[in-house]
């Protein structure tokens, strides 16, 4: 009986150990290998050479975010006494995005536990685990930053940050109208695509501030390939030595991504959204258990946080774009 203990807690240490080691790589990865997520918080915001869009919150019922949508209309010229303007000022108020949360268990049974005696042979076993709970997180999290997503539970995608009509941050863009992205139906590539992507760039492009994450799907990344002349194919070379294939449109780097909404080239702004995370649920590990009624040990990765956009118009998209 002695020996079962000892062995259990020896397995359970190595398993808390391990994983709780694991962890930091785990946050690091889940970013790293799609278009989307790394340019959000991984090396393709490096090789960009900007701040990540990862933003730690502390905690709160939601994640709140201070908007501005007007101007100040006190300022003005003047000259010598000329009376100032101090009316009190709107034009602020808030978006409220609620938490998102996603889980992914690691679970090793009793038959696998004995067939891998020694400890070279559990972390082996461990890692394959830990490492299929990685990718399984990371599409499932790729996948949503594309969707509409209204189970109330996913990520608010970008089928809903670009929406005209959806609520996001508990403000309706059809009631307020500075809250709306554009969303432009586009139609052949060959007949109006760069025309429209140029009408697109500019008008999220506010002076030096203009979208800088391009991105499409493979067919749409292949005509826009193929419209240019060989000598125009131009790509980012920083962002290319991170192995993200990509050309360039405006000086900007366009990525195509599997995950990408089928038809459409979407276009953002780094300065108006980011990827808040809750300090306590970056993809934390909990401890392992052993269920009563089962012959198994099981522990969980945590992440909580969603999208949270401060200016909806500085983001767009064409729709229906096809060959």
């Amino acid at each position: 009986m002695a020996v079962g203990v000892a062995e259990t807690r020896t397995w359970d240490a190595l398993l808390t150990t391990t994983l709780a080691n694991y962890s930091e790589k785990l946050r690091d990865q889940i970013f790293d290998e799609y278009p989307i997520l790394s340019w959000f918080n991984g090396k393709l915001a490096g090789a960009l050479k900007r701040e990540k869009l990862l933003k730690t919150v502390a905690g709160g019922e939601s994640i709140v975010e201070h908007l501005l949508y007007e101007m100040n209309s006190t300022v003005k010229s003047y000259s010598g006494f000329e009376t100032l303007d101090l009316t009190a000022q709107e034009g602020m108020t808030i978006g409220r995005f609620s938490w998102r949360q996603y889980a992914g268990g690691v679970s090793i049974s009793g038959i696998e536990k004995r067939n891998n005696k020694g400890d070279k042979a559990m972390i082996n076993l461990l890692e394959a685990k830990t490492t299929q709970c990685e990718n399984s997180m990371r599409d499932r999290m790729s996948r949503d930053c594309y969707g509409a997503n209204a189970d109330g539970k996913s990520l608010d995608g970008l089928g809903t940050i670009l929406s005209t009509t959806a609520t996001l941050g508990g403000l309706s863009p059809t009631t307020f109208t500075w809250w709306q992205p554009t969303s432009t139906a586009s139609g052949s590539f060959a007949a109006q695509g760069l025309k429209d992507m140029r009408t697109l760039f500019n008008t999220l492009s506010f002076g030096n501030v203009t979208p800088d994450g391009l991105f499409t799907t493979q067919a749409i990344f292949e005509f826009f390939e193929t419209s240019l002349q060989p000598q125009e194919r131009y790509s980012n070379i920083d962002a290319a030595n991170t192995g993200f294939t990509n050309l360039t449109f405006k000086g900007k780097p366009i990525f195509f991504d599997r995950d990408c909404t089928s038809g459409q080239v979407v276009m953002l702004n780094s300065r108006a959204i980011k990827f808040c995370v809750h300090e306590d649920a970056n993809m934390e590990m909990t401890k392992f258990v052993q269920p009563n009624d089962q012959d198994a040990w099981s522990a969980k990765y945590i992440w909580q946080g969603n999208l949270v956009v401060n200016e909806r118009r500085k983001h767009g998209r064409l729709t229906a774009v096809t060959a």
